[in-house]
């Protein structure tokens, strides 16, 4: 098979990529084994407008950089765009940011909103959720301008549009292959059998599956190729499923991290299952499920004393963020883009960052129309990729 360009990684890097290829009259494809397995069928859903990241009054580079990512999601919601996500399931059109009574909490987020007025908006206290309008709650709500989604949901919208394009491979089988002055992938098929791809340009968007793909064909080069580095970012997320309100908000401490980050989410029994990220995941990483729990719920006993969680079911998610490397191993501010010969590999950073991804490998690989006819056997002969099991069925 030829095609103009060839996306391995069917997350919302990959999947955002080929939309707008496709939409443009590229002759493009993409390979993997399950949409959205791994960081995105674990993220939280959550368009990120930066606020998280200026909760000490500072305006970083990473609230710069994704401060306009809720405007490009919320026009691909409405149908603007090369982008069609009409059909995707908007958990909450906004964030909740909540402050406790303590002092330095409401320190914390004034300063955040001092320094994002343009993103937040206090909440009257006649228009709070019936959770915060308990008694026992004394602190303050801003709304964020940040939608959240339903992950599965966004998945499925896309496997619709672009079936045509989504070609299902064995991932552990299928890799980069040197040829002519470049690269080709051979696709090795559920079935076994094997498909030649060769590709002007070939994207790398599989984050963690990134490495494997690079240290297989690094080791097929003599002399051996300098292949860009990865870093990972462990989380161990955890879930509550119980009688629970929705609830989609940051509780706000002292650090530049929420004290936790909660998301709600139905399992297939329909019941509600809060995801919690935050502290709570950073500080839980290498260890004990128990014990992450323990200082989870903990936690929550101090944010909503009034909340009784007996008898809920509790459980953990291991989440491994791939990233370009940085020096110091901290988060990218933005997308990061490394390219050897006609091989680009990418990641995303955060799930929020796919449209300017999207938009910076167009401009840096000047992707267009071929100006040859493309050799493409009809696509449905071939399997498409399933979407990657919920993480919520615990």
């Amino acid at each position: 098979m030829q095609v103009d360009v060839l996306i391995v990684g069917g997350g919302i890097a990959g999947l955002w990529l080929l939309a707008e290829l496709r939409a443009q009259g590229v002759n493009a494809l993409l390979a993997t084994d399950e949409l959205g397995k791994g960081q995105t069928i674990a993220s939280q859903g959550i368009i990120h407008g930066g606020t998280k990241y200026a909760l000490t009054g500072k305006v970083t580079g990473a609230t710069l950089a994704i401060g306009d990512m809720p405007r490009l999601w919320r026009a691909a919601l409405n149908g603007e765009g090369a982008v069609d996500l009409r059909q995707v399931k908007v958990l909450a059109e906004s964030q909740l940011l909540w402050t406790s009574g303590g002092l330095g909490s409401r320190m914390t987020g004034f300063f955040a909103s001092k320094a994002m007025q343009s993103r937040m908006e206090a909440v009257p206290r006649d228009a709070y959720p019936d959770l915060f309008r308990h008694p026992e709650f004394h602190g303050s709500l801003y709304r964020l301008d940040e939608p959240v989604l339903d992950v599965p949901s966004l998945l499925e919208t896309l496997r619709e549009q672009l079936a045509d394009a989504l070609v299902q491979v064995d991932v552990q089988r299928s890799g980069l292959q040197p040829a002519h002055n470049g690269y080709g992938y051979q696709a090795v098929l559920p079935d076994g059998q094997v498909l030649a791809v060769t590709a002007q340009q070939i994207i790398l968007t599989a984050g963690a599956g990134n490495e494997a793909l690079l240290t297989r064909i690094a080791c097929l080069c003599q002399p051996p190729l300098p292949i860009p580095k990865m870093q990972r970012r462990p989380l161990q997320m955890v879930m509550v499923r119980g009688n629970l309100p929705l609830l989609y908000a940051h509780a706000l401490g002292m650090s530049d991290k929420p004290r936790a980050t909660i998301t709600s989410h139905r399992d297939k029994h329909g019941k509600t299952v809060w995801y919690i990220g935050g502290q709570p995941a950073e500080q839980g990483v290498g260890k004990p499920a128990a014990e992450v729990i323990a200082a989870t719920q903990h936690e929550l006993a101090q944010l909503l004393p009034w909340v009784d969680f007996t008898g809920m079911a509790w459980s953990t998610w291991h989440v491994d963020r791939a990233e370009g490397c940085q020096p110091d191993g901290g988060r990218p501010d933005q997308p990061m883009v490394q390219r050897f010969a006609n091989v680009t590999v990418a990641w995303p950073t955060k799930l929020a960052f796919a449209p300017m991804l999207a938009a910076r490998l167009q401009a840096d690989l000047g992707i267009r129309v071929s100006d040859t006819v493309s050799i493409i056997p009809p696509l449905e002969q071939l399997p498409t990729p399933p979407i990657a099991s919920s993480i919520w069925n615990f």
